[in-house]
């Protein structure tokens, strides 16, 4: 239901001003891939993971040659990130887990080393943190994992809730967490 940002009254469909306080109506913002509304300075959907309110014209786009997925990529800095989390699930469909919706699978640490396509792989910690200074480090929420190891049965991972920004940790590497992929 859409609403007067100024006074909360109910507005129909298509009007340009609220009819009660005079407020121009703005379209929502909407991700591209789950439709959800963001923001406007939001990097990331909150519903879906995919980045948003980026300028257009440092994506590009990436077919997955094993199971033909199409992803959005993106560019920070100099690295071409997947804008959006991994989703194979190998050959027989054993590699990770389904997440809750569709867009994206969960994996153990040694199966996330493994998932990244040819010429793509998972990125270090200095990535992790070079995305973050470059995107900035609010809207998005999830948990991924990171290429290094901390100690022999946990490594490094990312974490973030929409509104509480990202921060890193260790988990254990049985832990299932998203991927994104940065080409080598």
């Amino acid at each position: 239901m859409l609403k007067c940002t100024r006074c909360e009254r109910k507005l129909k469909s298509g009007s340009k001003f609220c009819s009660a306080c005079g407020t121009e109506v703005k379209p929502a913002l909407r991700c591209v891939k789950c439709g959800a509304e963001y923001e406007k300075g939001d990097k990331f959907c909150c519903e879906c993971g995919s980045v948003v309110g980026v300028e257009s014209s440092l994506f590009g786009e990436f077919i997955d040659g094993r199971d033909g997925t199409r992803y959005r990529t993106v560019k920070f800095g100099s690295k071409i990130w997947m804008a959006e989390n991994l989703n194979y699930g190998g050959k027989n469909g054993s590699l990770g887990k389904s997440c809750d919706n569709d867009y994206c699978r969960v994996y153990d640490w040694v199966s996330a080393k493994a998932a990244c396509p040819e010429g793509w792989h998972l990125p270090s910690f200095r990535e992790w943190y070079e995305l973050l200074s470059s995107a900035g480090a609010s809207g998005e929420k999830g948990q991924w994992w990171s290429a290094e190891e901390d100690s022999p049965d946990r490594s490094y991972s990312w974490h973030s809730s929409c509104n509480n920004g990202f921060f890193h940790n260790n988990s254990h590497k049985l832990c299932l967490l998203e991927v994104r992929c940065v080409r080598d």
